[in-house]
């Protein structure tokens, strides 16, 4: 099952929403503007719609928990597709989120390890209060 979105190009493509990891809106300097971007295992897409948008449209299919970057960005995380939650001291203790093996990036290992602004025990608690699909 395949969700078809429209990337920051204009192309119609098609994502499994069981392999998405992460949605956030797009703000880095370099990124499209007005997209969000779409992390999905071992790659990623800017997509062309509102942040609200691609969450209801991929949280119909997965279990997303909403949290937030070490910036304060709210970012929405694929509860299943976190293995654990540590502390990491390079973010002030705040929480970092290992993802499953099946959401590894073998060619971006730093993806691997998702910093939230949350202590380990709020984000172990949305993630643990993250929606049933």
């Amino acid at each position: 099952m395949y969700l078809i979105v429209t990337d920051y190009h204009g192309h119609q493509i098609g994502i499994d929403p069981k392999r998405v990891i992460k949605l956030r809106q797009a703000s880095l300097s370099d990124e499209p503007a007005n997209t969000v971007f779409v992390d999905y295992a071992s790659n990623g897409t800017f997509v062309q719609e509102a942040l609200e948008g691609i969450v209801g449209k991929f949280g119909a299919y997965i279990r997303l928990a909403a949290l937030h970057a070490p910036n304060g960005q709210d970012i929405y995380i694929n509860k299943d597709g976190v293995a654990s939650v540590d502390a990491d001291d390079r973010y002030a203790g705040n929480a970092v989120l290992i993802v499953t093996v099946e959401f590894e990036n073998m060619r971006v290992p730093a993806r691997n390890r998702i910093p939230v602004r949350e202590t380990v025990a709020e984000a172990e608690a949305i993630l643990s209060s993250a929606a049933t699909v």
